[in-house]
Order: structure tokens, then C-alpha cells, then sequence
């Protein structure tokens, strides 16, 4: 393959699959702050903040595939992928995901108790922004065309690796710490709520750490073209769905003749097992 179809095309696609995404994180907004008027305000701010970058990322790579189209029409080996609206979303990216890290960093400690592991997610989080920021302002420096020969390649990977693994370490600590909570308890009920949170962390921390994984592959293997840039520009959307999927989904699980259990992060849950009060992560 050669010309627009390792060029235009995925990023024509990377950017129809993040425009989608936003539509759905838009509509989980409305839903958050209808079903939570009174929630922490800290949360509230959290939301609008992540959305506003978020508007700010999806306006950056439409308009950069919207010029990739143009010029391309003319010459589609003289596109390039760094551009002043592509350089603004490499640096909006990392600031979308180190907020939504750090949300996630908050609840594994609410549920472990630990600052060493919750010290280290939010380290190699700071990787991540630290890298990428640096990244940008070296790409910004010396454009050229086409290719990331004007990218610290080993810095690129090693941001890449760190964002995935402090999601991969917050999916695997909050598996382990529900299922921990799980086995201190024989009620049965208990116990289908736990499986049913642990489910769900594997899902949405698989969502985020795999994009990461995805986005190294094609780096790694096929640099010259525009496949990783395609999976990057949906990045930011999967992790603003992520956060807006957790808020939404709280709920204070109160289970009959036994105790209050206050869940992070939730699951549907039977009607008759659920107050339908917004949880408070105190």
C-alpha cells in the first residue's frame, strides 16, 4: 500500500470512529448531570473539564483530516502528520488521559488503602503527560513531511507504555481488591455484585490499556504511515467515555438484614438490591 491509503485513509476513519465517540460521551454528559445534580462539585468540575478538552481534541483532528483531504486531493505523499490543529491534540490527548488516570488512581486508593500503589499509577501517569508535552514541543520544533523522524521514537514508546501500564496496574488493583472484599463476605448476593464491578473494570481498563497497546504495534511496525495516528486520535474519546461510564454507573448497593456497601464504581444492579440515591466517594 502506498499514497493516501496508508496516509488519508486511516486517518479519514480515525477520525469518523473519535467523532462517534464524542456523541456518545456528549450524550453521557447530559445523562451525569441529570442523574447527579448534587454530586461533589470536584466531579462536576472534573466532567466539564475533560469534556472541554475533548471538544477542543475532536475539533483539532477534524480539522487536520479536513486538511489532509484537501491537500491530498493534489499530492498525497507531500501530507504530513504534524500540523498545528495535530500538534494540538498530541497535547490535549495526555491531558485527557492524565485527568481520567487520575480519577481512576483516586478510586483504586478509596478502595485499597494503598499510596504506594496508588503513588505509583500516579507517576507513571505524569510519564505519560511529562513525555508526550516534551514530544509535541520537539515535533513543533522540526516538522517534516510524512513520516516521525522528528520524534524522539524511544520517547513516543516509552510515554505510550507508561499510559498503559498505569492502566493496566489500576484495572488489575481494582480486580484484586473487589474480589478481596468478596471473599470476606458469604452472602451470595455479595458476591454477584462483586463478580459484576470486577467484570466491569476488566472491560473499561481493557478499553484504554489496549488502545495504548494497539497504538505502540503500529508505531513500532508501520511508523511511516498513518495507522497509529488513527488509533491515537480515538485515545482521548476512550478515556472520557471511560470516566463518564464510571460516574454514571455509581450506585449505593444496600443489601438487606446485612450491611451498606458503597461500590466505587458500579455495575446495573437488581432493583430491589439498590438504593436509588447517587453514591458519595468520601
Amino acid at each position: 500500500m502506498s499514497g493516501a491509503s496508508i496516509t488519508i485513509g486511516p486517518a479519514v476513519v480515525g477520525s469518523m470512529i473519535a467523532s462517534y465517540l464524542f456523541g456518545c460521551s456528549t450524550m453521557q454528559t447530559y445523562t451525569y448531570y441529570k442523574r447527579f445534580p448534587g454530586d461533589r462539585r470536584v466531579f462536576q468540575i472534573l466532567v466539564a473539564v475533560v469534556m472541554m478538552l475533548t471538544f477542543g481534541h475532536i475539533i483539532s483532528i477534524v480539522y487536520w483530516t479536513w486538511t489532509l483531504t484537501v491537500t491530498g486531493c493534489e499530492d498525497p505523499d507531500g501530507v504530513t502528520i504534524f500540523t498545528s490543529s495535530r500538534d494540538a491534540n498530541i497535547v490535549l490527548t495526555p491531558l485527557i488521559s492524565t485527568l481520567v488516570q487520575m480519577f481512576f488512581i483516586y478510586r483504586l486508593f478509596k478502595f485499597s488503602g494503598s499510596r504506594t500503589v496508588a503513588a505509583f499509577c500516579g507517576i507513571l501517569s505524569i510519564l505519560n503527560l511529562t513525555g508526550t508535552l516534551v514530544d509535541a514541543v520537539h515535533a513543533l520544533d522540526n516538522p517534516t513531511n510524512r513520516t516521525t523522524k522528528n520524534t524522539r521514537d524511544w520517547l513516543t514508546i516509552l510515554t505510550l507504555v507508561a499510559a498503559a501500564a498505569c492502566d493496566l496496574v489500576i484495572t488489575i488493583g481494582l480486580v484484586y481488591f473487589l474480589q478481596r472484599e468478596r471473599r470476606r463476605t458469604t452472602a451470595h448476593k455479595i458476591h454477584n455484585i462483586a463478580d459484576r464491578l470486577t467484570l466491569w473494570a476488566i472491560e473499561t481498563g481493557l478499553a484504554t490499556s489496549m488502545s495504548s497497546v494497539l497504538i505502540i504495534v503500529f508505531f513500532c511496525a508501520m511508523r511511516n504511515t498513518f495507522l497509529w495516528t488513527a488509533v491515537y486520535n480515538v485515545l482521548a474519546d476512550v478515556y472520557t467515555n471511560s470516566l463518564l461510564a464510571a460516574l454514571n454507573s455509581r450506585k449505593t448497593t444496600r443489601i438487606q438484614e446485612t450491611r451498606v456497601i458503597n461500590f466505587p464504581s458500579g455495575c446495573d444492579t437488581p432493583p430491589d438490591l439498590v438504593s436509588e440515591k447517587p453514591e458519595t466517594i468520601n
